[in-house]
């Protein structure tokens, strides 16, 4: 009985809404129209024809199509990609139609349900978008080099004299299939319709030395000055290049460092100019010349410092910047200056030049007794003489003639020792090295061109006089051939 009467009651409802279905003034009294209170997302479609709805709606869904997905990481927008680009659009080609006949289209019904839906406030719709996420993941692939990024370690630098650190960066690679789905599932899920800002998905990867690591480097561990003073401009260029080679070198702990490896190659194109240097036992020019008056400043601050020295070499003449025992010489690629950094935190390496000599100084945690000091000896232990000239013959030259080549050079064999003090007290003399340093004769290239002899002069007799003068003969040894020899002073020898 119940279900009679409520069956009575929804029929009188529709034809009560048949006959009160309301029209709008200057339409004609039959033209449908969609029912008061019904808005498509936030848009009022009361009282509007279908063609006006479908209008505003269109309108609407175009305006949408427009709008531009934001890729965002914690600082910001880091990509934009216009909708347009990967198809954005109704997932219901036909919805807009549909929407646009609420309550004024179909049957009797139909525009019944849809009037007691606004009467119970279930009159705003939603219209459903989509995307192609295949396309969307394309563009990202493509673009992915635009937020892509290395891992890149903190930075260490001394400027002003102060210790300047600047932090690491987190590495990142963009996922972008995970990305194009979460802007694909909010595009279909719903959101304000305006610009859509998603954040972006990435893979991360850790530098491997951190601000944390290097903020434990405050304290000199070591310094050793040399002066270049009375070089010429080329050695003193060189000098500067190397020094700026390896200035701002961070070690970390177990690091290796090849002095070679940080200075090479010895070209023009890598900043170095020809110089004096050594070679087979002599004083020669070549690029690069005066390199190892850094490596040899190197060598003393490591020494100071107490870092682990692999390989070293001397010269096989000494040279005037440091003791004997105390040079570190290089040849590419055959001899190397390597060392290694032992302790347990990052040494940094400063290295530069000032008016006449050159600084390397090293930075770290200083761990090491405060009342322990060192102290370096250089003890010659024996002495070897250059030995006789060794003579060149120049015979386009004359005699008296000479010139010295290369200047001789004393040997010596070295010992180099550390000596350390506790509270001023020796406590301990270690052997570093032992150098040996060749003896080199004197090269000197002298003439053997004999003068030559100036030929009689003759002259005709006279006929008015009875008398012959007899010909004049010049003295050997006055001619002009002879004149402008002597000894040349020996030049002085270039430090390596």
């Amino acid at each position: 009985m119940k279900k009679l009467l409520g069956n009575i009651l929804a029929i009188m409802g529709l034809v009560l809404f048949c006959c009160i279905l309301p029209g709008r003034t200057g339409y004609a009294a039959d033209e449908p129209v969609i029912p008061e209170g019904v808005e498509v997302e936030g848009i009022d479609l009361s009282n509007m024809t279908p063609e006006e709805a479908k209008a505003a709606l269109n309108s609407f869904v175009e305006d949408v199509k427009g709008r531009t997905l934001h890729l965002t990481d914690s600082d910001g927008t880091v990509m934009d990609i216009p909708f347009s680009q990967f198809g954005v659009d109704i997932a219901d080609p036909g919805v807009v139609d549909k929407l646009s006949q609420i309550g004024s289209g179909g049957n009797i019904l139909t525009r019944y349900k849809a009037l007691r839906d606004v009467q119970n406030g279930h009159g705003d719709y939603q219209i459903q978008f989509t995307c192609d996420q295949a396309a969307l993941e394309s563009i990202l692939n493509e673009r992915a080099g635009e937020v892509n990024r290395d891992p890149q370690d903190a930075i260490l630098v001394r400027h002003g004299g102060q210790l300047i650190i600047t932090d690491e960066v987190i590495g990142r690679t963009l996922k972008a299939s995970e990305t194009a789905k979460a802007a694909a599932d909010t595009i279909k899920g719903g959101w304000d319709r305006q610009d859509l800002s998603i954040a972006a998905a990435f893979d991360e990867a850790a530098p491997a030395h951190t601000a944390q690591e290097l903020s434990v480097v405050q304290d000199v561990l070591g310094t050793y000055t040399t002066s270049f003073a009375g070089s010429g401009y080329n050695r003193i260029e060189n000098i500067k290049n190397g020094a700026a080679k390896i200035d701002e070198t961070i070690l970390y702990p177990g690091d290796e460092f090849s002095f070679t490896q940080e200075v090479a190659p010895f070209t023009a194109e890598n900043g170095y100019y020809i110089a004096g240097g050594y070679a087979s036992g002599k004083n020669v020019d070549t690029m690069g010349g005066g390199i190892c008056q850094v490596s040899s400043t190197l060598y003393n601050t490591v020494l100071r410092s107490e870092l682990t020295v692999l390989e070293r070499t001397n010269h096989m003449m000494t040279v005037g910047y440091v003791p004997l025992g105390a040079d570190a010489t290089i040849a590419e690629p055959t001899i190397d200056f390597k060392f290694r950094n032992d302790y347990d935190y990052p040494v940094y390496i400063e290295a530069y030049t000032y008016g006449s000599s050159v600084t390397v100084t090293f930075y770290g945690k200083e761990t090491r007794p405060s009342n322990r000091t060192l102290e370096f000896e250089s003890v010659t232990e024996q002495t070897m003489d250059p030995g006789a000239d060794v003579v060149t013959e120049d015979p386009t030259m004359p005699i008296g003639y000479e010139q010295v080549t290369q200047a001789a050079h004393t040997g010596y064999v070295a010992s180099f020792y550390k000596l350390v003090y506790v509270d001023g007290v020796l406590e301990s003399r270690e052997l570093i090295n032992r150098s040996t340093y060749n003896a080199y004769p004197r090269y000197v290239t002298r003439g053997t061109k004999q003068p030559e002899t100036q030929q009689p002069e003759t002259s005709a007799p006279e006929t008015s006089a009875p008398e012959t003068t007899p010909p004049q003969t010049q003295a050997p040894g006055d001619g002009s051939a002879a004149s402008g020899g002597g000894a040349v002073t020996p030049q002085p020898d270039p430090a390596a």
